[in-house]
């Protein structure tokens, strides 16, 4: 074989798996990393929630809620996340659901 050919078949290689990364490895990772962002994110939150009733009474459920949703806010400014308010009122709204119905986490 003639190192033109060699070099050919090298280059045409490198150029598949090149479009295999760009096509699959890219967007997997971004994917992935999104998803890493989000679980930080609802992690952080629960956290808030379940701090936030130990913090107030449930009469005093409007605090509870401006207190988690600053510190949601700061969360997601620092994760770089591009969230909306009525998508953190859902994402909070659901945790704060799985909370009450599961009741306290004790970790040991």
């Amino acid at each position: 074989m003639s190192t033109d050919l060699i070099t050919k078949i090298v280059e045409a290689v490198l150029t598949i798996l090149l479009a295999l990364v760009s096509a699959y490895v890219i967007p997997w990772l971004k994917t992935k990393i999104g998803q890493d962002k989000m679980d930080q994110l609802n992690d952080f939150i629960e956290l808030a929630v379940r701090a936030a009733e130990q913090l107030y009474t449930p009469e005093e459920w409007q605090q509870k809620k401006a207190y988690v949703l600053d510190l949601a806010e700061a969360k997601i400014l620092q994760l770089g996340l591009g969230l909306t308010e009525d998508q953190l009122d859902a994402i909070i709204e659901g945790i704060v659901n799985a909370v009450k119905h599961n009741g306290p986490e004790v970790d040991g």
